[in-house]
């Protein structure tokens, strides 16, 4: 029996058109709330656990890394030491490069490319990923140069932990973008249990991979949530933090809206005043910081332009000068403006290719030389690839 010719024609695109509104009606007004807007804390808790084994299995040895450059001066050579124990990568960059350019008056090729893979080293565990690839290219160039299979694997070797590194850090920002947008979801409707602790663990994420506008964002997030649930107190604590982090990254308008936007009920006169202080010292910092940032780039084109006149000795003076400069800055200033999650996690899709291309070189390389720690050491890394 053909039931079709009881249909009427409006009827075939209708009732489907109903049935998807039927079942978006009942979704939406579901008692019951959403996964996402609760259990937050599953894929940044894998990142983060990724990211812990990352540092674990490829993390550099800065005692065997500092031997091996075979530093003639102590004093510095402890120095070095110190300050990659206490943390500080800008200035340790900076003495690595006055190193690497003694190596270049001396024409000591294999000294300039163990200090220049210190250095990408050294810039991968400060996160500055474009200023470590430079490094280590230019480190593998040279170890290609003069023939040293040794040192050119440890460079490919270190291009694919920074690949790897790289993508971590994509999918680690995707997940907190992700997380985020959920936790203002359950919040728009209703959900409100277990969303603060999901935001402060955002928060924590966000700034250990140093986007901190998108923790001011979680910060703001945190405000709302709190203005549902009426803790006054704590939505202006909140938006005190978020405008912390708006004022140290320059984006003034929004800290000053969220400040002239609290309640004079909640906080003294001497405890605004005060606030408003710290705010504009916040503010100021990034002003010199800029100026500083825009100092070291300047320095960074007369390295260029020296270097393109065949003065090397006059370059490498304004590179570590462009070094000398960024050191001056805080740790805010280099990732004061990046990119937006989809764009930095379309440019990762290709690094798991690029570290499988480096690591399989250096694998190859050190099993024909029979170097089986560092062969260990690179399975290790790929085991992380994923």
């Amino acid at each position: 029996m053909n039931l079709r010719q009881y249909i009427p024609d409006h009827a075939v695109t209708t009732v489907p058109a109903l049935a998807i509104l039927l079942s978006l009606h009942f979704f939406i007004s579901s008692e019951r709330a959403p996964d996402a807007g609760i259990e937050l804390t599953g894929p940044l808790q894998l990142e983060s656990d990724y990211l812990q084994q990352l540092a674990r299995q490829g993390g550099f040895d800065a005692d065997g890394e500092i031997d091996r450059l075979n530093i003639d001066d102590a004093e510095r050579e402890q120095e070095i030491r110190d300050l990659l124990d206490q943390g500080e990568y800008k200035q340790s960059r900076t003495r690595l490069l006055e190193i690497a350019a003694a190596a270049v008056l001396q024409k000591d090729k294999s000294q300039l490319g163990n200090s220049l893979l210190m250095l990408g080293e050294v810039a991968i565990h400060q996160q500055e990923l474009g200023a470590a690839e430079i490094y280590l290219q230019e480190a593998l160039f040279i170890a290609m140069s003069n023939n040293d299979r040794l040192a050119t694997a440890r460079c490919y070797q270190q291009l694919g932990h920074l690949n790897i590194r790289a993508r971590a850090l994509a999918r680690q920002a995707s997940n907190t973008y992700d997380q985020l947008w959920q936790a203002r979801n359950a919040i728009s409707r209703g959900y409100y249990l277990g969303v603060a602790d999901n935001l402060e663990v955002v928060i924590k994420e966000n700034l250990d991979i140093r986007r901190f506008g998108a923790a001011a964002d979680s910060w703001e997030a945190l405000a709302s949530l709190y203005d549902q649930t009426h803790d006054d107190y704590l939505a202006q604590q909140a938006r005190i933090e978020a405008a912390r982090l708006y004022a140290s990254t320059g984006q003034y308008n929004r800290t000053r809206k969220l400040i002239n936007g609290l309640d004079p009920g909640q906080i003294s006169d001497t405890d605004l005043y005060q606030l408003k202080q710290e705010i504009e010292g916040l503010f100021q910092q990034h002003q010199q910081d800029l100026a500083q940032t825009a100092e070291a780039r300047d320095y960074q084109m007369l390295y260029h332009h020296y270097r393109r006149l065949g003065d090397i000795e006059r370059a490498w003076e304004f590179r570590i000068k462009s070094s000398q400069s960024l050191a001056k800055t805080t740790d805010r200033s280099m990732f004061q403006r990046q990119a937006d999650v989809i764009a930095v996690l379309y440019n990762s899709n290709f690094a798991m290719e690029r570290a499988r291309r480096y690591l399989d070189q250096a694998d190859t390389i050190f099993g024909d030389g029979d170097l089986q720690e560092l062969l260990d050491e690179t399975r290790e890394m790929k085991i992380l690839i994923f």
